[in-house]
């Protein structure tokens, strides 16, 4: 897809399809950084760190490439941000099936996932009035640790991002402001808008002074469904994107909405082919 000759019929598309609709008032629900009591699947190990920067234990799943155990082999890394209201293990399994499956098939090549827990409402952004410091847990202190523990390929090359709603606009966002860490982003339903605010006013971190820099040195993939409620947020950006000439690829799936297993099911196999294009073993 040339995304710069198509963006105008698809941002008419996305206009089309978005229906203007409210979210309402939601309750907050109960943050736990540690959720060790709910192991997700089998094939996943779930382990947690002392996080200097929130001042608790958080925790985080990781899901091992066929052999892992056996071998010295050193493996690229898939971080995955689950959406809000979530957890560590949510959408864990079902992610991990989707990587597991493309593996056995030799579709993708053998990766780490990876799966931290960035809070119900987080944003995946640092909110030191709250002590809620996710950002810089994930950044600056997970991502070192795994690099630590276990036997990564520890390069931007063969590090990738990806996220379903509230963690798809955090894949884009980490890509973007940490491109030295992430080659790659996905975002399935990213949702690019604060959620106080409307769909057209988008954060900083979007802006096209923010993303002309890094053009051609990070990777975007963007999937959102026409019955999604994170549609509408996707024209503004995708204009920026445009604007600053900085290349992505885009897909719209018609019929789906805000699930995450119609995303895997539909562009699944796409995504993780996008994501893990530069992955190499040693």
């Amino acid at each position: 897809m040339k995304p710069v000759q198509r963006l105008p019929l698809l941002l008419s598309l996305i206009l089309l399809f978005a229906a203007v609709s409210s979210q309402g008032a939601e309750s907050s629900p109960e943050v736990r950084w540690n959720n060790d009591d709910q192991p997700p699947s089998p094939g996943l190990e779930h382990r947690s760190f002392p996080s200097a920067a929130m001042g608790v234990e958080v925790g985080y799943n990781v899901h091992l490439p066929p052999g892992y155990a056996q071998g010295n082999r050193r493996y690229p890394v898939v971080y995955f941000l689950h959406g809000a209201t979530g957890n560590e293990n949510s959408d864990a399994a079902g992610f991990s099936g989707v990587v597991s499956r493309l593996v056995e098939e030799n579709k993708i090549p053998p990766a780490l996932v990876v799966f931290p827990n960035g809070g119900p409402r987080s944003g995946y952004r640092d909110d030191p009035a709250s002590k809620s410091m996710v950002e810089t847990a994930i950044a600056k202190e997970l991502v070192p640790i795994i690099d630590r523990d276990f036997r990564t390929l520890a390069n931007r090359e063969s590090r990738v991002i990806v996220g379903f709603s509230m963690g798809g606009g955090g894949a884009v966002r980490f890509a973007l402001k940490y491109p030295d860490l992430f080659s790659a982003a996905g975002s399935w339903a990213g949702a690019f808008s604060f959620r106080h605010e409307s769909e057209h006013s988008l954060p900083l971190d979007y802006a096209v002074s923010a993303i002309a820099p890094l053009r051609g040195r990070v990777r975007l993939m963007l999937v959102v469904g026409t019955e999604d409620l994170t549609l509408a947020s996707h024209a503004p950006f995708l204009q920026n994107l445009v604007e600053a000439k900085f290349p992505f690829e885009f897909e719209l799936l018609n019929q789906v909405g805000h699930d995450p297993g119609a995303y895997y099911e539909h562009s699944g196999e796409k995504m993780l082919r996008f994501l893990t294009r530069t992955f190499r073993g040693n």
